[in-house]
């Protein structure tokens, strides 16, 4: 390695952290909505 290099890691533990995030955020974000607008309109 020499000064100024990049280095990338791939599978870092924060990554697969993000990923169960990014799914479980895609499966809740509708019902949040939906609730929202539920006591919205009520």
């Amino acid at each position: 390695m020499r000064n100024r290099d990049l280095v990338y890691v791939s599978n870092a533990p924060f990554t697969e952290v993000q990923k169960v995030l990014s799914v479980f955020s895609t499966v809740t974000a509708p019902v949040t909505a939906g609730a929202s607008v539920y006591a919205t309109a009520r």
